[in-house]
């Protein structure tokens, strides 16, 4: 076999789910394929978060290999409403331009918190900007942008910006208003899974989004 083909394969493994022995979640991160008995699925690990969620789902031909469930758990169980509410505030000042923010977890300390980034350019439908680099133990867990006055939702620039990332995306709109819109989904690696968050409340209280996939 090509060695490129070994590294590629290396890298995203194929793991047959067993049917009748327990079946064992990656513990390391990284993601790999699951056949299953009603088809293939998708893995992922994080420092941040854990997901199994299926990919291709089939029950006419019979497969002999077990069966796993979804599953989507974060590491620092909800993200705090007072963040994304902070956001909205900042989005607000800067509308009708668009800006950029990203919510960054630290694994050493739990602390969570906003970072606003570096923009090289911005209008009212686009921003551009530098990605940061983060310390040591500190990752991009929730990656916002706004759109100004008009609604929240995700473009193909959007979908095209996160493709092959592990992460939570969220657009707020409507910033021109006393209540925005939000849309958030959980972008792994070109699937994008939207995710419910409770998201007509921007009164930022202490309580935080859940992470249910919708």
């Amino acid at each position: 076999m090509d060695t490129r083909d070994i590294a590629l394969q290396q890298s995203a493994p194929v793991t047959l789910v067993p049917r009748y022995s327990a079946f064992e979640p990656m513990t390391g991160n990284g993601h790999r394929f699951l056949v299953t008995g009603d088809g293939l699925w998708l893995e992922a690990r994080r420092p941040w978060m854990y997901l199994r969620t299926p990919l291709v789902r089939q029950r006419n031909v019979p497969m002999p290999y077990g069966v796993v469930t979804r599953e989507l758990s974060l590491a620092f169980g909800k993200i705090p409403r007072r963040l994304v509410f902070e956001f909205f505030r900042y989005a607000a000042e800067r509308c009708p331009d668009e800006c950029v923010g990203w919510i960054v977890w630290n694994e050493r300390t739990g602390d969570m918190r906003l970072e606003r980034l570096e923009e090289l350019s911005t209008g009212c439908s686009h921003v551009r900007y530098t990605r940061p680099t983060l310390d040591e133990g500190e990752h991009l867990v929730v990656d916002l942008h706004s759109h100004g006055r008009l609604s929240a939702f995700f473009s193909p620039d959007d979908d095209s910006d996160d493709r092959g990332e592990f992460k939570i995306a969220g657009v707020v709109g409507n910033c021109d208003k006393a209540c925005c819109s939000t849309a958030f989904r959980l972008c792994a690696n070109g699937l994008f899974l939207p995710l419910a968050f409770g998201a007509e409340d921007t009164k930022g209280g202490d309580d935080g989004y859940t992470s249910t996939l919708s």
